[in-house]
């Protein structure tokens, strides 16, 4: 009587129209008057030129020399940022950068301020993942002023306990905004299903932890990654590369590294388990969605097609989800795609704020179309578009002074090599339709997308069908579990209180047999199959089973010790040892007999909301977990995680409608669910057929 799962293994050109155009007057040069004028010819895009060097301090620089406008910029990139956070004081790197301009031994905050505005210059700075980044600006005849507010606020951080809490409040305010922010939420609930709950990119500062920094951490911060050897600047304006030695060997001279630089190496993702990850959030009118999938790191070859891939599919007007969930459903406003820049790993995240009532839809809508790249391709027209798009976007930034340091930068800060960052444009351009549909192949199936959603309690129940769920407070905390109660029952009691539900030890002793047939209706990566389901089963273990999706086929045989798979109708094949344990647990003509298996290990967790959970594990190491309908003592579900190359899967079996059958109660419905798959059954059942041991063997062995 349980469900069984899938194997998981352009118009031709009018020539003639010129001979159809009507005849216009023209000027003396014979062109026509009201002719548009064409295009100029484009300019080729050369990446600026730039210098490299380091300071006797340890200072990586770059220096781009613009001297068309009298301004200067910097950006200081170190390496650090809030993946350096100590432990449950998230909020301490972010912190340390703000408070830099706060107060210095020499100037106080208002000083500070007066000085920069007086001459229109700034300084400000954030830390985000992997590092810190203090951007600066002024005209050049103030640069030395520029830089040395730099170099004082690096050197002479005061740090001032007023001033820090100030800052605590506003930090509080801050965490209390995102709280109140569902998209900002869900965000942050992916980085950590993504990275790994507790991974230090995944950091995110709660109230608890702002409220534990002090003034030594945040000095302890500074001194330790605020430092030279971990930081490389980069200037760019009318400025020369002497002008720019002058002025850092000038005021950054004291900046120092003490003792080693800490070690930055990040610790190896853990992605959490495939599912739904979702917060309730009383009053919301809306859903925030966000889906997403791991990615490897900047440097690596498959990051930049994955960035074409995340523009084309989420990323403004003109994107599949722009056409597909604002234009065709009216579901959002504004969907996005987008993948992050890190040097080690990254994530691809897509999704949008919905209407409530059609959270599971857009879900539905985003799947499908993932599904639809990695099957059929993008678009070749909209795809040449998007990187049209995106390659002059790039080219248009360079405008800005600070494209330039950015770019540098980010390829320093990851350890991408700088040829990569400067050829980008070309290596853009370059990504064809097959690089896209083979990066969505590879990182957009269903092992590999998660799931997160952020919204009214109410739409839980619409979540149920993309796999398990898993519950989060607002906080980013499990949603706090009800206690186990305990249960005055030993293991014989609850299988002689389930024997005598079923109708009694002797009828179900009498069943022998059991066929059970019907329909059956699946749901994948957002598509819908229906088809016909068969399961032939004999005492003690014996099982054969047919699933026919039309597109799909599947029959499985098993004989108590061997198990053969035909797909589609194909040739016939052994399953492996790990396998047939899978299916020898699925086998039983009542699954709750597992408990009077005499190798097994048995025991009974206790009650919660009604029901009984009972841990089993066989001798050969299959572990699942029984629970029982108190009220019934009928099987309500059986929940068990496969191991896959994927990590780990959970799978959860359901048995529902119960109904009399030659005096034994049997499930009319049956579902089965885990994060790849959803499948219901519309069964009836016949007991004691005149079935034989050929039944559960196929022709050719």
């Amino acid at each position: 009587m349980t469900p069984k799962t899938i194997s998981t293994t352009l118009l031709l050109p009018i020539l003639t129209l010129g001979l159809m155009m009507p005849v216009h007057a023209q000027d003396g040069k014979g062109l026509s008057l009201d002719t548009k004028p064409g295009a100029l010819e484009a300019t080729p895009f050369t990446f600026p030129k730039f210098e490299e060097f380091t300071l006797e301090n340890g200072l990586h620089v770059f220096v781009v020399e613009n001297h068309q406008v009298p301004t200067v910029t910097f950006s200081l990139v170190i390496r650090g940022g809030e993946a350096q956070d100590p432990a449950g004081k998230s909020g301490v790197a972010s912190m340390t950068v703000d408070m830099l301009g706060k107060g210095t031994k020499s100037r106080t905050a208002q000083e500070i301020a007066q000085a920069l505005d007086g001459v229109g210059a700034s300084i400000s700075g954030s830390a985000v993942g992997e590092s810190v980044t203090i951007n600066g600006s002024a005209l050049k005849k103030h640069a030395t002023l520029l830089f040395s507010m730099l170099g004082d606020q690096l050197t002479q951080a005061a740090f001032d306990p007023t001033e820090l809490e100030k800052m605590r409040e506003q930090y509080l305010a801050g965490v209390a905004s995102e709280k109140a922010d569902a998209q900002e939420t869900a965000d942050a609930l992916s980085r950590k299903v993504l990275y790994g709950f507790g991974h230090p990119i995944a950091n995110r500062a709660t109230e608890q932890s702002v409220k534990a920094i002090t003034r030594d951490d945040l000095v302890a911060f500074s001194e330790t990654f605020l430092v030279p050897s971990l930081a490389s600047i980069a200037v760019v304006g009318d400025v020369s590369v002497k002008e720019v030695k002058d002025l850092l060997k000038k005021h950054l001279s004291t900046w120092k590294t003490r003792g080693t630089a800490p070690d930055l190496r990040m610790p190896e993702r853990n992605v959490a388990k495939a599912g739904v990850y979702f917060v309730p959030r009383e009053g919301s009118v809306q859903s925030a969605v966000v889906i997403g999938a791991a990615i490897p790191g900047v440097a690596d070859p498959d990051h930049l097609p994955l960035n074409v891939t995340a523009s084309y599919f989420g990323s403004s007007f003109g994107s599949i989800l722009f056409e597909t969930l604002r234009e065709t459903y009216s579901y959002t406003y504004s969907p996005f795609g987008y993948v992050t820049r890190g040097g080690a790993f990254n994530r691809l995240a897509t999704g949008a704020e919905v209407r409530a009532s059609v959270t599971d839809s857009a879900i539905t809508v985003i799947l499908n179309e993932l599904n639809r790249i990695g099957q059929e391709g993008p678009d070749p027209d909209k795809l040449e578009r998007r990187i049209g798009l995106m390659a002059g976007q790039y080219r248009l930034a360079f405008e800005r002074a600070a494209t330039v340091a950015a770019i540098l930068q980010n390829a320093w800060v990851t350890g991408t090599p700088i040829e990569m960052a400067t050829t980008y444009d070309t290596r853009l351009e370059s990504v064809s339709y097959s690089d896209v549909q083979r990066v969505a192949r590879r990182y957009f199936g269903p092992f590999d997308l998660r799931i997160v959603v952020v919204g009214p309690p109410n739409v839980r129940e619409k979540l149920e069908q993309f796999g398990p769920i898993y519950e989060y407070t607002l906080d980013l905390e499990p949603a706090s579990a009800d206690a186990f109660e305990p249960v005055d029952l030993s293991v014989e009691d609850l299988v002689a209180a389930h024997l005598k539900a079923l109708g009694g030890q002797a009828a179900v002793e009498g069943v022998r047999t059991a066929v059970q047939s019907g329909t059956v209706q699946m749901k994948m990566s957002g598509r819908e199959m229906s088809g016909t389901y068969t399961r032939k089963t004999m005492a003690p273990n014996k099982e054969y089973t047919s699933l026919d999706l039309g597109m799909m086929k599947q029959v499985q045989w098993f004989n108590g010790t061997r198990a053969w798979l035909s797909m589609n109708n194909g040739s016939v094949g052994s399953l492996s040892d790990d396998e047939v344990k899978a299916i020898r647990a699925d086998a039983l003509l009542f699954p709750a007999m597992a408990l009077r298996a005499d190798d097994a290990t048995i025991s009974i967790k206790g009650k919660k909301k009604g029901q009984i959970h009972v841990d089993v594990r066989s001798a050969d190491g299959t572990a699942s977990t029984l629970v029982f309908d108190e009220g019934s003592m009928l099987l309500d579900r059986i929940e068990r995680t496969e191991v896959t190359p994927k990590g780990p899967i959970l799978n959860v079996q359901s048995f529902r409608d119960y109904q009399m059958v030659g005096g034994v109660q049997f499930p009319s419905r049956l579902e089965a669910q885990n994060a790849i798959y959803s499948m219901v059954y519309s069964l009836t059942t016949t007991v004691n057929e005149p079935l034989t041991d050929a039944d559960f063997e196929p022709e050719t062995k």
